[in-house]
């Protein structure tokens, strides 16, 4: 039995085909990157280009607090330069932990620890980045990730006719009810229509992304007034217009429409008209009937109810709420949130 020692062996081996081919570092002209020591730059490093254009594709996993970032460093005079990936930048995923080339002659760079809130959970499901050669991305692969059931568009009609008093209890629920939305791209966004005799888009669908920002609106919310309750034109109004993509709305959002008003509609006759353009558009309704006005006259409120309950979807024990006065619609915000969110999502369009 021959021995690692053996010259003889060792000679023999070195001279068959394929065994003896060296290769050099070139230590002299060598190119050194460095990135953030706690970034683990460099954990994944792949080569590419020709002649006169090479370069280094480098992981940098817990760049940026985690997120994590993808660089390019040319092989050549340049600095690196560092490739954005935005979509990624919410979420601690630790992109680029795995890099691999793809056939298109592109890459693929995955971000493991990827998560997405859902409502008041959090799901790591991982995403993963298609590259082009140029760094930009061209599609995504989340095989895992699921719709949260908090996609919701929301529009609030608003009734903002002269008898609504006071006014700063409707801005108090719209606040509280705002409160117990989970807004975001991913999740819920919420649009406003205030009318009496003239309908006012206050903000569309996604104009206000952020919780802070649709709160701020809110509060700064004016009564428009008028001595008419027009509800079928603002109910028509929201189901054909107000979830269109020109307003906001998403594909494959579930629509909710929360109307409150505090008198019946100088209108009615046109309200199976506008109920049926929700239906067409999978709207579904909740309606909210503000009794102080008529208690405050000692007015009976049978027919005014019986109007906000043909507006609401069925069955009305799930969709109709009726309030002794707009203080009292504060006292229902819990009640309507959890109804709102046990939806699951609600309807599809």
């Amino acid at each position: 039995m021959w021995g690692v020692g053996n010259p003889g062996m060792l000679l023999a081996l070195l001279l068959l085909p394929g065994l003896g081919e060296g290769f050099s570092l070139d230590v002299r002209r060598s190119r050194l990157f460095r990135g953030p020591p706690e970034s683990q730059f460099g954990y994944r490093v792949l080569q590419r280009g020709g002649d006169g254009d090479k370069w280094l594709l480098v992981g940098a996993p817990w760049d940026g607090n985690g997120q994590g970032d993808i660089y390019k460093c040319d092989v050549g005079p340049q600095n690196s330069s560092w490739a954005a990936v935005p979509w990624l930048r919410s979420s601690a995923g630790h992109l680029g932990m795995t890099l691999v080339e793809s056939k298109d002659g592109g890459f693929v760079a995955c971000a493991p620890l990827w998560s997405q809130e859902c409502g008041t959970s959090t799901f790591s499901s991982g995403r993963c980045v298609r590259l082009n050669e140029e760094l930009r991305p061209v599609g995504t692969i989340a095989p895992t990730a699921q719709r949260c059931s908090t996609y919701m568009d929301i529009v609030l009609v608003l009734d903002g006719s002269n008898s609504i008093y006071p006014w700063e209890e409707v801005q108090a629920f719209l606040g509280n009810i705002l409160a117990r939305f989970f807004i975001g791209p991913g999740q819920t966004q919420v649009g406003v229509l205030q009318y009496g005799e003239h309908l006012v888009q206050e903000w569309a669908l996604g104009q206000h992304p952020t919780a802070q920002s649709l709160l701020e609106a809110a509060r700064n919310l004016t009564r428009q007034e008028g001595r008419e309750t027009r509800t079928a034109m603002a109910i028509r109004e929201a189901c054909a217009e107000s979830f269109s993509p020109a307003r906001g709305g998403r594909p494959g959002a579930a629509r909710l429409l929360l109307v409150v008003t505090d008198g019946e509609s100088h209108d009615g006759d046109e309200l199976p008209a506008a109920l049926a353009e929700c239906d067409r558009h999978n709207v579904t309704r909740y309606a909210i009937a503000v009794l102080g006005h008529y208690l405050r006259r000692q007015q009976d409120p049978e027919d005014f109810i019986r109007e906000i309950k043909s507006i609401a979807s069925d069955p009305d024990e799930k969709y109709f709420f009726n309030v002794t006065d707009e203080a009292a619609l504060n006292d229902i915000v819990d009640a309507l949130g959890d109804r709102i969110f046990s939806l699951e999502g609600g309807k599809q369009p």
